[in-house]
Parts: structure tokens; C-alpha cells; sequence
């Protein structure tokens, strides 16, 4: 009896270690595998901020979505599954034991659900039957942007069906109501980390991104979520909204015509953007090319289309040479007779005509070459470089990170006795569309050059709004310079090779350029193939808008056609005249709206 009593005392002090170990030793451990089997922590998306342009149009948005997945462990499970099975089959749980193996239970439950998915998803049954049996690997997704309308649907055939195992979760999609019209501004997000790519998207990602919350849920052994046992929920903290310059009213209406001059003059490019030179504010910026090069485009040809400015660069040579006094703007210069050998430099520079005896004004309402040059030559090259870098050119115009800006190219090191004779005229430079009418900005602004401006303000989760003020980068030339150029500008218009660029009732300023376009292959300018642009403002006496407009390699049966003045300058005329008479509109709405709202 003594043996008898020791071995039982010792059987159960091994049971009473045991239930120790067990009950508390390992009870940190052992609940939380249970936590992992009947626990699980449910990610709140937070949503991106918006993107709207300057009227509070949608560009881009976090949509609203559900998510369809299976972790497949519950579907594994016995016990719930055969009490599943039981309710679908209308049977006992002791009948369908009797009648079935373990092995068939299981079958026969996962058979049920890839018929029901079957039915509301459309995928072959045999395709989810397998994804359900797979053993590797942990959840699968069935089903990715589900409508709400359509999950609440789905939610109640489940119930039903006496579903387990099968899940839907929230999830956000972004999305893009603009599409292709400004996308390379805009940008895109990475799908798996939900951050931006490029554009504003990239540019603003700190204050789009949001804070997602999150949640903890436990689940019977049937899969159905326990709400008294529901954990703490930390709520998702949504993005900043961003509110853009661009008005995509404006936008559409240049998209429209890019597209329209590009097909019709079958050039290479077309390019067109009208800022506010006040504030250098983009308010539209449209552009086109032909490419079989995939990669090229998707490149911003706004901001890094590069290309050599031609006659629209003179307006710099000019402000510096007015600037320092060196030339007077009734001072005649002599342009020579069309074509003059440099006796100096021993290099020929060539005017598209006889311009004679000019004043410093027509040498720029007539775009004389020779004219330019023999003005540079009284400021010297470190003086030019110095206005270049004034009025933008060789540096990034601060629209900021995402857009792909170039710098352009300016040649701060030695020059041949060439680029004396190209450069005041526009040719050994490099610029994109951004940076020159920046620069336009600068002579209609006054001589204050104003930092490329895209962001109007920003929008908290709060509902507080902050504006985005312009910033002055700098004075690029004095504003008494900016005046004399602002009349010669406009002088281009009424009596020079800008005649085509005129509006009727509103007074025109600007400059054509005509560049020839050199191959980068062959290395050498090609005969009969230009760069055409126009670059102005309007109206003269109180600018509003800044629009540059380049056309390369357009396609004419007379090469003799085939100028600024000719191809560009009508297509700038257009822009502007639609420009000025949208922002009139839009003014008195706004207009119509504040007295409506002072009298509520």
C-alpha cells in the first residue's frame, strides 16, 4: 500500500508539474499561439491625400475598396469544417461522422467553397480548388478591388453558404480621374508601398502619405468575428489634400490644340505652357512627341525637353546690354546687308534679310543676328553669362524633386570663336519650355525672376487650409530694362516677324525663334529642319499670362515656311486668346459665387 500511495503521489505531482508548467510557465507561450490561431490584427488603410487642381477638380484620389482572401489554415481545420458541412448538408455532426472519413470531410467542405467563389467570381472552380490546397505559403487573394455594394452582397452569400475561412478586408485604391492629361505633373504611386513615384506625387509623398490604423479581431473555431472580444482600435489618419496651380478647364482646352498642331504639322514635338508670370504659376502645360523609345516617352518634356531656344534667347543679350547702360534703345546699329564676315573671329553670320541701318529696338523687332551679335559685342561673354544665369538658364527652375528637370546646358568653360557669334543668338544653348517662360515671366514681372510654381496650397486632415506664397528668386534685370523689353516685345507684334501672333481689343507681346535642328548623330545642323517657337505675354500694359510654344521639325512643302512667325506665333495667338477668356470667366464665377455667398 506504501508502494501503491508513492507511485500514485508521484503520478500526480508529475500531473500537478505539469498543469504549472503549462497553466503558467508556458502560458505567455501557449496563449499566444492561440492568439495567432483565433487573433488577428486588421490593417485601417489610411487614405492618400488628394490631388485637385486650383477649382478643387479631382486629379487623383484613394478609392475605397474590398479585398477577397482565404489563409486557408481554417479551411484545414476539422472541427469547424465538419460543423459547416453538417449545416450545409441539413444533417447531424454524429450522422455526417458516420458517413464520412476525416479526409472526405475536408474535401468535400473545400469542393463546396471553390463552387460558391465559383459562382460569384467567375474563376474556374478547379484554379481555386487548388489555391485553397495549396499547403505553401500563407493567405491567397481571390479577389482585389471589390465595390463596397458588391462585398456587402458577396457578405451575405457567405452567410448563407455557411462560409468559414473566406475574408473580406478593406483596402484602397488610387485613382486617377485625370488620366493620361498631365499625368507626367501629377504622377503615380508605387502599388506596394503606396508612396510616390514621380510628379507631385513625389514631390508632396510626406504630406499625402497618411497613418494607418489599425485593429484586433478574435474568431471562433467557425471563423465568425467575436465583437465582445473586439480589440482596441487606433483610427487611420488620412493624407493632406494638395491643390495645384494647373486649371484643368485651361488644361483640356491646350491639350486640344497640341494635339491638333502636332498631327497637322506632323513634327516631331509640340510643346505649350502658360504660367502667370506674377507668380509663376503653371496654369496649363501640354506636350507631344513622336518616340519609339518607351522609356523617352514618359520623359516631361515641359521640364527636361531640352532644346536650343534660337531667336527667343536674344531677349537675354538685350536685357544685359540695356541693363549696363551699354547700348541706348533709339541707338542705331548696323545690320549690314543680310550676311557679315566677323573680320575678328573669321566667321560668317547670316539675317533671314537685308536689315540695314536698325535701331537697338528693330534689331530685336526684326530679329537681326548680326545685329545681336555686334550688341553682344559691347557687353562681352562673362557679362552674358552672368545674365543667363539671371534669368534662369543653366539651373533647375525650383519646381522641385519628381518632374525629371533638367538644368539645360549653358558653356561656362572656353568658347571657339563660333560660339561668340551662336550664343547671343540662341544656338550652343540648351533650355527647356519651363525656363524659358520663366524667363518671359521675368521681362512681363518687372525684371523679378519668380521660382516655377505648381503647389497653391495644402489642405489638412484638419480641414485647415495653407497657401503655398510665390517666391522671388532674384532680379534679373531692373525694371527699367523690363519696360524698354516689354516695347519691344510688343513691337514685334505690330511690325515685326511676330505679326501672326496679334489679337484683336488685347495688346501682344513677344518674340519668334527659328532654330535650326541639329542631329546628334550625324553632328551637324540639318538643311530645311527647324526648331520653331514663340514665347510672349499678354496684355502688355498689366501682364496675366506667359506662353511658350514650340513646334520641332514641323512639316511644310515650302522650307521658306517653316519659322516662328509663321508656324508658332498663330498657335500662341490661339492659346492666349482662349487663356485670357477662360480667366475671365473664371473670375466672375468666383465672382457670382462670393456676392451669393454675402447674401446668404
Amino acid at each position: 500500500m506504501m508502494l501503491l500511495m508513492s507511485l500514485v503521489l508521484a503520478g500526480l505531482s508529475v500531473v500537478a508539474w505539469r498543469l504549472y508548467s503549462v497553466q503558467v510557465r508556458e502560458a505567455p507561450r501557449l496563449s499566444a499561439l492561440a492568439s495567432q490561431m483565433y487573433q488577428r490584427r486588421i490593417d485601417l488603410p489610411a487614405h492618400r491625400g488628394t490631388i485637385r487642381d486650383c477649382n478643387d477638380e479631382f486629379l487623383a484620389f484613394d478609392e475605397s475598396f474590398m479585398e477577397l482572401y482565404t489563409d486557408r489554415r481554417h479551411l484545414a481545420e476539422l472541427v469547424p469544417v465538419r460543423l459547416q458541412l453538417a449545416a450545409v448538408k441539413k444533417m447531424k455532426v454524429s450522422e455526417l461522422r458516420a458517413q464520412m472519413s476525416e479526409q472526405q470531410i475536408l474535401e468535400a467542405y473545400q469542393e463546396h467553397v471553390a463552387q460558391t467563389l465559383e459562382s460569384i467570381l467567375g474563376q474556374p472552380k478547379a484554379d481555386i480548388l487548388a489555391g485553397i490546397r495549396e499547403k505553401k505559403g500563407g493567405e491567397i487573394i481571390f479577389a482585389k478591388n471589390v465595390e463596397l455594394d458588391t462585398a456587402a452582397q458577396w457578405k451575405l452569400v457567405f452567410e448563407a453558404e455557411h462560409i468559414i475561412g473566406v475574408h473580406l478586408r478593406p483596402v484602397v485604391e488610387r485613382t486617377f480621374p485625370a488620366k493620361e492629361r498631365l499625368a507626367l505633373f501629377i504622377g503615380d504611386t508605387d502599388a506596394q508601398t503606396n508612396h510616390g513615384r514621380w510628379g507631385v506625387e513625389k514631390l508632396m509623398d510626406g504630406l499625402l502619405t497618411g497613418t494607418p490604423g489599425e485593429q484586433f479581431i478574435e474568431r471562433d473555431r467557425a471563423g465568425r468575428e467575436l465583437p465582445a472580444y473586439r480589440g482596441r482600435v487606433i483610427e487611420p489618419l488620412n493624407g493632406h489634400d494638395i491643390h495645384l496651380t494647373i486649371d484643368m478647364q485651361l488644361q483640356d482646352i491646350i491639350e486640344g490644340i497640341c494635339e491638333r498642331e502636332f498631327q497637322v504639322h506632323q513634327a516631331k514635338r509640340a510643346m505649350i505652357i502658360v504660367t502667370e508670370p506674377s507668380t509663376g504659376s503653371i496654369l496649363a502645360a501640354a506636350a507631344r512627341q513622336k518616340t519609339e523609345d518607351k522609356g523617352a516617352a514618359w520623359v516631361n518634356q515641359i521640364t527636361a525637353g531640352l532644346y536650343e531656344p534660337g531667336s527667343t534667347f536674344k531677349i537675354v543679350t538685350l536685357a544685359a546690354a540695356l541693363d549696363q547702360r551699354k547700348v541706348g534703345p533709339a541707338e542705331t546699329i548696323d545690320c549690314e546687308d543680310g550676311s557679315w564676315l566677323e573680320p575678328k573671329l573669321n566667321v560668317q553670320i547670316n539675317d533671314d534679310e537685308s536689315n540695314g541701318r536698325q535701331t537697338v529696338k528693330g534689331v530685336f523687332v526684326h530679329s537681326s543676328n548680326i545685329g545681336v551679335y555686334k550688341i553682344f559685342k559691347r557687353i562681352g561673354r562673362d557679362s552674358l553669362l552672368d545674365y543667363m544665369q539671371r534669368f534662369g538658364f543653366g539651373q533647375r527652375s525650383g519646381i522641385g524633386e519628381g518632374f525629371g528637370e533638367q538644368k539645360g546646358f549653358v558653356n561656362r568653360g572656353d568658347w571657339s570663336n563660333p560660339s561668340y557669334t551662336r550664343i547671343p543668338i540662341g544656338y550652343e544653348v540648351s533650355a527647356t519650355p519651363l525656363q524659358v517662360a520663366m524667363a518671359y515671366g521675368a521681362i512681363a514681372n518687372g525684371g523679378t525672376l519668380m521660382q516655377a510654381r505648381i503647389i497653391d496650397r495644402i489642405t489638412g486632415p484638419d480641414g485647415k487650409t495653407e497657401n503655398v506664397p510665390p517666391q522671388p528668386l532674384g532680379q534679373a534685370c531692373k525694371a527699367a530694362t523690363a519696360a524698354h523689353l516689354r516695347d519691344f516685345a510688343e513691337a514685334v507684334v505690330i511690325e515685326g516677324t511676330g505679326k501672326r501672333a496679334a489679337l484683336p481689343d488685347v495688346r501682344v507681346a513677344g518674340k519668334t525663334g527659328t532654330s535650326r535642328r541639329y542631329d546628334p548623330e550625324k553632328k551637324r545642323y540639318i538643311d530645311n529642319h527647324y526648331i520653331t517657337s514663340f514665347a510672349g505675354f499678354a496684355p502688355v500694359e498689366q501682364p496675366q499670362v506667359v506662353c511658350v510654344v514650340i513646334i520641332d521639325d514641323p512639316v511644310a512643302a515650302n522650307p521658306g515656311d517653316i519659322r516662328g512667325g509663321k508656324v508658332a506665333a498663330p498657335i500662341f495667338a490661339e492659346v492666349v486668346r482662349e487663356t485670357l477668356h477662360h480667366l475671365a470667366t473664371r473670375h466672375q464665377k468666383r465672382m457670382n459665387l462670393a456676392q451669393e455667398g454675402g447674401q446668404q
